[in-house]
């Protein structure tokens, strides 16, 4: 592999052993992918922060760099923990896990990672097209190629961690031009796709199509029904980019020649959300939204939704993840909210969380949510809007 003066410099140590070790990772692993040479990065995001998923191992990875005085050289942002970022309400959270996963933040933080804690980083610094980044976290990495136009291919927590170190990444697979164009077609015949028939058909697209790159010919409600698309098919499949028609960047059309092909209409959507979600809406315990994350609006749209209902209380909690970055601001109304049954959950998930006992059917808007949950947590699930939830359980 090709490097610069300054990589060589990098990698023989003048820039401290944090930075040796973090390059020397890269250079390894973009070896092993046959990447040329590496490109400079001006975002990393690492994924892999919740305790539950990364143990002591992760721990350990994480603070030897910081100990190694490892300092991030380019904006640098990280995905939810395993607990609500002001500490547990409604998640189950023992005193030593909250001390494991408080010491990752810590030591994240003190390498010069933002307090981001949020699987949607393009809200807090927006890609640029052509941009090259170094994400972890699978759903950011499709929006950011999908949406925004910027480079980055799915990155591991560790190998995201070492580029927001060095500012470097291998220059192999979505950073080339040749890999961006897409190889398979996906053509919708209905109505406008938002959350969830969104998310299904992302679904549809990553079971079939794997890590391809697919063009989207249907009409996706942007950004959060083409938020919904990547995250599920970023889970079912390996799917890392799509091009959506009349909303990516990089959209030149269908292209002429295609590898394979498939058409759905409203009934296969729907067929495919019975199969994914077989539970009713009336057997849930709790309803989750939230995966990606939202945005501060839609806790106040809730509370919209809640008034010119007249609905005092849920019968059923709401949970809302929202950014941890976002936790100041949505306090006050979080406490009120809380009175309600709805629960703003900051900086954490329930895909990354300590769900066991908590409840048995959840209800959720996220397929991504569907695909996890009975994975990791032997949970049955639901799909439905938020507005289905709120009509059934605020009668």
């Amino acid at each position: 592999m090709y490097l610069s003066r300054l990589e060589e410099q990098m990698l023989n140590g003048e820039y401290g052993e944090a930075t040796a070790k973090a390059l020397k990772l890269i250079v390894r692993v973009g070896e092993a992918l046959g990447a040329e040479k590496l490109v400079e990065v001006t975002h990393a995001h690492a994924s892999g922060i919740s305790y539950d998923n990364i143990g002591e191992a992760g721990l350990g990875f994480i603070r030897d760099l910081h100990r190694a005085g490892g300092r991030a050289r380019v904006f640098a942002t990280y995905n939810p923990i395993g607990v609500e970022l002001w500490g547990p309400s409604v998640l189950p959270a023992p005193p030593e896990f909250l001390e494991k996963q408080f010491e990752i933040i810590k030591s994240l933080e003190a390498m010069g990672f933002r307090r981001s804690v949020t699987c949607i980083p393009y809200l807090m610094r927006r890609p640029r097209l052509g941009e090259h980044l170094a994400w972890g976290e699978s759903s950011a990495v499709a929006v950011a190629n999908t949406l925004y136009g910027a480079r980055t291919n799915r990155e591991g927590g560790p190998i995201a961690l070492a580029a927001a170190i060095t500012g470097r990444i291998y220059h192999w697979g979505l950073h080339l031009d040749e890999n961006r164009k897409p190889t398979v077609l996906l053509r919708y015949q209905g109505a406008r796709l938002a959350e969830p028939e969104a998310g299904v058909a992302g679904y549809i697209a990553g079971e079939v199509f794997q890590d391809r790159v697919v063009y989207v010919d249907a009409d996706v409600e942007a950004p959060r029904g083409v938020q919904a698309m990547c995250a599920a098919a970023a889970a079912a499949g390996s799917t890392a980019m799509c091009v959506v028609r009349g909303v990516s960047p990089e959209d030149n059309g269908p292209p002429s020649e295609v590898e394979d092909k498939l058409s759905l209409d409203s009934r296969d959507v729907a067929r495919k959300k019975e199969e994914i979600a077989p539970a009713g809406l009336e057997e849930a315990e709790l309803f989750f939204t939230g995966c990606p994350h939202h945005g501060p609006d839609k806790v106040y749209e809730i509370v919209r939704l809640l008034d010119s209902a007249k609905i005092k209380r849920l019968s059923r909690p709401l949970w809302v993840a929202v950014p941890g970055y976002a936790a100041r601001e949505l306090r006050p109304i979080a406490k009120r909210l809380a009175e309600r049954n709805v629960h703003v959950l900051p900086g954490t998930c329930i895909v990354v969380s300590r769900l066991r006992g908590v409840a048995s059917v959840v209800a959720t808007d996220s397929v991504k949510t569907a695909f996890y949950l009975p994975r990791r947590h032997g949970v049955n699930v639901s799909l439905a809007s938020l507005k289905e939830f709120i009509a059934y359980y605020g009668r």
